[in-house]
């Protein structure tokens, strides 16, 4: 028996096109380094998804969706400028990636790519454009465990850490 809850779920995951096979960008990644990343130490899982909520989604992020957004998980940037709306786990694929939509809550005039780039706290690094910016995407981080992510998309950056399953 379906739910309502799984059959809306489809229903956005649909919509917001991550059933389909956005431009994926360029992605490159590096080795890990000797010196810490800026995020110190490792953190668990549950540290790093620490700003996860499912609570419904801020109004300027629903567009698109046919319902409040509520169930969905989604992460707003350290400063409040990029949503990463999850249809499941992050995971760590770099040849397929993972799908997050990103939303912008700032004017974006003209469409500019999105880069994404990662550290984990081990130091190693992964960066990856996205062409069409904020959106549907696939975003390909080549190892699992928390990765503090510098998002600038249209002369905007932001932050946020995210993990990502193995």
């Amino acid at each position: 028996m379906r739910t309502p809850v799984a059959c809306t779920t489809v229903t956005i995951l649909m919509f917001a096109g991550a059933c389909s096979d956005p431009p994926s960008g360029s992605a490159t990644y590096g080795p890990a380094t000797s010196a810490p990343a800026p995020t110190g130490a490792a953190v668990s899982s549950a540290e790093c998804n620490a700003g996860i909520s499912t609570e419904a989604l801020p109004v300027w992020a629903r567009e698109g969706f046919n319902f409040d957004g509520s169930g969905v998980p989604h992460r707003l940037g350290d400063q409040g400028g990029l949503m990463a709306i999850l249809f499941a786990p992050p995971k760590a694929d770099p040849v397929d990636g993972t799908k997050i939509l990103w939303v912008s809550r700032l004017p974006v005039e003209t469409a500019a790519p999105l880069t994404v780039s990662g550290v984990r706290s081990d130091g190693l690094t992964a960066t990856q454009e996205l062409p069409n910016g904020a959106g549907p995407s696939a975003v390909k981080i080549p190892e699992p465990g928390c990765w503090d992510l510098t998002l600038t998309w249209s002369g905007h950056t932001d932050r946020m850490r995210l993990w990502f399953t193995g």
